[in-house]
């Protein structure tokens, strides 16, 4: 009898086992199937919420494109609206400086500010007080020192009233000074000099260089 050939000879061992061998590959297709039969619903959906919010992300986006954006080398140049300081003299006594704007001049210890309408204000612990402003002027927070320019008013609770260019308000020792011509009235009079001397917020009053002055005379009453 002729043997019939063995057809599974010859034939490379792989081909043989090719039934058992996709079995693993099978597997990990079915995980990846069902893994993305969990995921796709989940990514619908948070593209579904994505729509929902776009329009109220898209305003605050465009809100935050707004906000202008500052340089440092130029923070310098930042001004201050409705500027207030306060601080207390040598004797605790309170002192106000104000201003309509400030900016900042310099950033080393002895720092200064520059000041719009500025307007210091100081009392003392018995009441009394002692005001005075400009158009512009400068600020020493660190020796308390305030320097005024152009159109300097200065004004006491007894009624004085003086008017200057310039002058200098040392907070700390509650004092004024200038070199400025200067004239001003009070209950006293009328006076004009070269300058002036402040003390004590206004208990004592120095006119300086030539000076002249008019004495406002006293109503004396009736005798009875």
């Amino acid at each position: 009898m002729t043997e019939l050939p063995d057809l599974g000879r010859g034939l490379p061992a792989a081909f043989g086992r090719a039934s058992g061998d996709h079995r693993p590959a099978f597997d990990g297709y079915s995980r990846f199937v069902t893994t993305a039969k969990r995921l796709l619903p989940l990514m619908a959906l948070g593209l579904l919420a994505l729509v929902a919010i776009w329009p109220r992300l898209d305003i605050r986006l465009d809100r935050l494109a707004m906000i202008p954006r500052v340089d440092p080398r130029q923070a310098h140049d930042l001004r201050m609206l409705h500027a207030h300081y306060t601080g207390v003299d040598r004797d605790n006594r309170p002192f106000t400086v104000t201003a309509d704007a400030a900016e900042q001049l310099s950033t080393d210890i002895n720092d200064m500010i520059g000041l719009e309408g500025p307007k210091a204000d100081l009392n003392s612990a018995d009441g009394r007080w002692f005001e005075v402003n400009s158009y512009t002027g400068t600020y020493q927070p660190q020796s308390h020192t305030l320097d005024l320019f152009g159109n300097v008013a200065l004004f006491s609770d007894r009624g004085d009233e003086f008017h200057s260019d310039s002058a200098r308000v040392d907070l700390a020792h509650s004092s004024a000074q200038s070199d400025d011509p200067v004239t001003g009235q009070g209950p006293f009079g009328h006076v004009s000099a070269a300058g002036f001397r402040i003390l004590d917020k206004g208990a004592t009053i120095i006119f300086t260089g030539h000076a002249d002055l008019e004495l406002e005379p006293h109503r004396t009453k009736a005798a009875k």
